[in-house]
């Protein structure tokens, strides 16, 4: 992907985001901490457990474990990372994101899969979903940089989406997946979910990165 990088942004300091992302479950580790700390503290110790449906049970599992904590991370490490690598297209940009995404999935999969060759291999058709979670934000952040810098409108609405979507995709994923309450269950309903989120999101994940290649000198083109 760096390849494609027509402004020549990136090089060597594409390794930067690459090691911020790698240090970042670090953080999400201790962001998750103290958010179970709060909740504990106001909702109680049995919380999410306590919550009588199994998809909402799930959602609010997810949100907190993974989509919010995770991508919060990843988004102020990508943050950092611009500080140092100063991309000048949105192609560049959103590299930035993609490569804490990469990152992060580095040593998550060290952290999860271990001395366990089943589990890892079982975590590997989902190895680049990280990628693509920050892709979108990165996408969507960088396109909005471009349409303020051009006076095009739109801003707000691009950084919503760029904040919002890797969260609740995030989030759903989890919830259906390592976070299925209705798999624990038994529920035919939480292992249909599981089957349709895990394939889908498997599938997307390639398409949408493969999408962002071949678009890399389109989006070189929307310099900053």
């Amino acid at each position: 992907m760096v390849k494609r990088e027509e402004s020549g942004t990136l090089g060597k300091k594409s390794i930067i985001p690459v090691v911020l992302g790698f240090i970042s479950p670090v953080f999400a580790l201790a962001l998750l901490f103290g958010l179970r700390l709060l909740i504990m503290n106001t909702a109680g110790d049995s919380f999410p457990a306590e919550i009588p449906n199994l998809v909402l049970r799930s959602l609010a599992k997810a949100f907190v474990g993974a989509g919010f904590t995770e991508e919060f991370v990843k988004l102020l490490m990508a943050l950092l990372a611009l500080l140092f690598v100063k991309p000048k297209n949105v192609y560049s940009y959103a590299l930035v994101f993609i490569g804490v995404g990469f990152g992060f999935t580095a040593l998550e999969e060290i952290a999860y899969g271990g001395d366990n060759d089943l589990l890892s291999l079982a975590r590997l058709p989902g190895f680049a979903l990280h990628m693509v979670f920050g892709m979108v934000m990165g996408m969507n952040m960088g396109r909005a940089k471009f349409n303020k810098l051009h006076n095009l409108g739109g801003s707000a609405s691009l950084v919503l989406a760029g904040l919002f979507l890797p969260v609740l995709w995030h989030t759903v994923y989890d919830a259906a997946t390592v976070d299925n309450a209705g798999v624990t269950a038994d529920s035919a309903m939480g292992i249909i979910a599981f089957l349709v989120v895990d394939v889908t999101s498997i599938v997307m994940q390639f398409v949408m990165l493969s999408s962002f290649k071949k678009k890399s000198s389109e989006l070189c083109k929307l310099e900053f």
